[in-house]
């Protein structure tokens, strides 16, 4: 009796624990942006951001101060793995979940502001020289 609700008490803990596969996938990022190019002027104000292709579900790269630059995944850090779990959305300095209502906060980081999203945004480095930004993991 007692090996049998170890066991069941075994399975309890077992069954409890969340999806381990619920994470942002790493990717390989190595990316260059002439951010002198037009289809990048959106940034060369300070504060402004665009969406770029690479990362898991795309790219956030903001204009954070003189010759800096940040970038972030478009995941949403609340249940990564869902469709539906991705930035579409910027109003200045703060990026929103659609799916999960999360927002975060770009010129910090990406920490979370509001909503279930516990996690920040998966940041990568960023360099900027010679008017190229290079984005890497």
């Amino acid at each position: 009796m007692k090996k049998l609700s170890n066991i069941i008490c075994f399975l309890v803990v077992l069954s409890s624990c969340g999806d381990k596969n619920d994470y942002i996938r790493e990717v390989y990022v190595n990316i260059e942006i002439p951010v002198n190019q037009p289809e990048y002027s959106d940034l060369n104000a300070i504060g402004n951001s665009i969406f770029v292709t690479g990362g898991v579900q795309g790219i956030i790269i903001y204009h954070s101060n003189i010759n800096q630059y940040r970038a972030y995944d478009r995941n949403c850090s609340f249940e990564p793995s869902e469709n539906c779990a991705v930035i579409d959305s910027i109003n200045a300095t703060v990026a929103a979940c659609g799916c999960c209502t999360s927002k975060f906060l770009l010129d910090q980081g990406g920490i979370t502001a509001n909503g279930p999203a516990l996690l920040s945004l998966k940041e990568y480095f960023t360099t900027f020289s010679g008017g190229i930004l290079h984005i890497k993991n």
